[in-house]
């Protein structure tokens, strides 16, 4: 199963999805997912380290993008890179208690500390919104 498609990167030629990089792949499943989301949209996003082949300037574009979209999109984005933690409205952290053998949630609204966090709402509070949240 599943959808086969083709891109074509900036200067380079036409090569089968195999052949390009694993940055090259995401990008390209990047773009045909916000395409969809375009034609089609959802009420949000959960992205799971999708910036993990994506080099520096590369996970600026997406995070600036999404952040661009957040009028109309909610994305929840699990990384690791600090690129998507300075558009985040929000960080929301998980962390094990050795006292109660259990996990808590920690959440810091960005919005508070004025231009840093991106636009105005705090999604892990409101709930409404569509602004990225990076764990």
């Amino acid at each position: 199963g599943g959808v086969k498609f083709n891109a074509m990167p900036p200067t380079k030629r036409f090569r089968d999805m195999d052949q390009l990089s694993g940055g090259e792949r995401t990008v390209a499943a990047l773009a045909l997912l916000f395409a969809i989301h375009n034609f089609r949209p959802c009420p949000f996003f959960v992205l799971d380290e999708v910036d993990a082949a994506l080099d520096n300037m590369n996970v600026s574009k997406v995070s600036a993008y999404i952040q661009s979209r957040s009028q109309d999109m909610q994305t929840i984005v699990i990384s690791l890179k600090d690129s998507f933690y300075e558009k985040a409205d929000a960080l929301v952290g998980v962390h094990r208690s050795i006292e109660d053998e259990g996990s808590h949630v920690l959440t810091l609204d960005l919005t508070q500390f004025g231009d840093a966090g991106g636009s105005s709402a705090d999604v892990a509070a409101s709930g409404n919104g569509s602004n990225l949240v990076a764990t």
